[in-house]
């Protein structure tokens, strides 16, 4: 027992600190509360910053060791969303670029953000293009305590690495093309040994399942009818049971985690396909806002099964709780926390009821002109990151009580991270710690 006892408090993950997948342990962005300093910026609760290269994917912790993927030797810095994707030029397909690329995969200690290693998972010259506002490493890493997990979409690689940097296996899954070359962006998650992967582009369309120790795929299930999604996969873990949640295109669907199987599927929405959705143990809410479409923010109960797709010429889905008009988000993912929806987009914060829909509030956030970043659920606040480094504190609860929480100077897409005491902000080249 005492040797077992101290195996457990060794064991990375133990400590109860960790960021293991995007969007954190649960993929649904909340965490509990953690002894954050209430403001930061260059120059003030700044412990630590860390070069990187290219990359969009958000940095995981375990077991005190940051990981993060970069891609080396990257064409173009990404541009931001004024530069990015409101340009109307930026939509037409770039060329591809006649240069070669290493994706890596990097471990950084917690503590200094010093690197405790690197390594290249692939190396070549890439066979499609991304979009300006783009990087080829966007998808975020997941581990736990035998090892890490990288996934690039740009190339289709699935590469394993112990926590000290030595290979365990790889599988390709292929490159495909993706709409208007804008390049990939869905993060695999992991869950109690296995990891699952989306791959929707514009020729296939799959969802498929991978032992963690052996990479030996266990499941895969297919969509007919492909098209791109950005999205991720979400663990929904409600009232009624765990599950896995993607968004096709028009085509969101429910799976059993153990064979893949279809739960349940809604055919004809705009489900997400740029953010990811939102969860908590009595609904999933998502919607998806696009060019010259607004279409509602939907609320499904939880326990669902077989075809909830809405009938001809209507919006309402079976087994929908709710739909708010106009209420879908865009880029941000929503969070739910406290019985209550928010949901970022530019500079407006929107607050609902979980239970009804009811918007309790929609406002303005102070200096933050566009928010890109998915907002986190810290304990009993709600961060927000906009893309020019703002960053604000709003309480959970009815009221809009804003509260300035730092600015630094850099150009922010990536989700923030909170590990034990430290919040991690992934700019264009830098990673920065803040810790009290």
């Amino acid at each position: 027992m005492l040797t077992l006892l101290c195996a457990l408090l060794l064991a990375p993950g133990s400590n109860g600190t960790d960021w293991p997948q995007y969007r954190g342990p649960d993929t649904n962005s909340v965490v509990g509360a953690a002894k954050l300093p209430e403001s930061w910026s260059a120059s003030s609760n700044l412990a630590w910053t860390a070069r990187v290269a290219s990359g969009w994917s958000q940095p995981i912790v375990v077991g005190g060791t940051i990981f993060v993927t970069e891609a080396a030797g990257a064409v173009e810095r990404p541009i931001g969303m004024e530069a990015g994707i409101a340009d109307p030029s930026t939509s037409k397909p770039g060329a591809v670029p006649d240069k070669e690329i290493e994706w890596r995969l990097v471990a950084l200690d917690l503590a200094s953000g010093k690197e405790k290693w690197s390594t290249t998972v692939r190396k070549g010259k890439p066979d499609q293009p991304i979009h300006r506002s783009n990087t080829w490493a966007t998808e975020t890493p997941v581990a736990d305590q035998h090892g890490v997990y990288a996934y690039f979409g740009m190339t289709g690689t699935l590469a394993a690495y112990d926590h000290a940097g030595k290979a365990l296996w790889k599988v390709e899954l292929g490159s495909h093309p993706i709409a208007n070359g804008f390049g990939t962006g869905s993060s695999p998650v992991i869950h109690e040994g296995k990891i699952y992967v989306q791959s929707f582009a514009e020729d296939a369309a799959f969802v498929a399942c991978f032992d963690t120790k052996s990479g030996k795929e266990l499941w895969r299930q297919t969509h007919e009818t492909p098209g791109t999604s950005w999205a991720s996969p979400l663990l929904w873990r409600s009232a009624k049971r765990t599950e896995l949640v993607t968004s096709g295109q028009k085509l969101i669907t429910g799976r059993d985690l153990a064979t893949g199987k279809e739960l349940w599927h809604i055919a004809g929405l705009d489900g997400p396909g740029m953010c990811s959705f939102a969860a908590d143990e009595e609904r999933l809410y998502f919607g998806q806002r696009g060019p010259g479409s607004n279409p509602p923010l939907y609320a499904l109960s939880a326990g669902q099964t077989g075809d909830l797709s809405p009938a001809q010429g209507s919006r309402d889905a079976r087994g929908q709780a709710w739909l708010a008009t106009n209420g879908s988000p865009s880029m941000s993912s929503p969070v739910s926390a406290g019985g209550l929806v928010y949901v970022g987009m530019g500079d407006l914060l929107t607050c609902r009821d979980a239970a009804t829909g009811e918007p309790l509030y929609e406002e303005r956030v102070p200096d933050i002109l566009e928010i890109a970043a998915s907002p986190i659920v810290v304990g009993e606040r709600l961060l927000l990151l906009g893309e020019t480094g703002h960053a604000t504190w709003v309480p959970l609860g009815p009221e809009f009580e804003p509260k300035a929480a730092g600015e630094i100077d850099d150009l922010f897409w990536t989700t923030p991270v909170v590990a034990g005491d430290a919040l991690l902000l992934r700019g264009l080249e830098t990673i920065y710690c803040i810790r009290k």
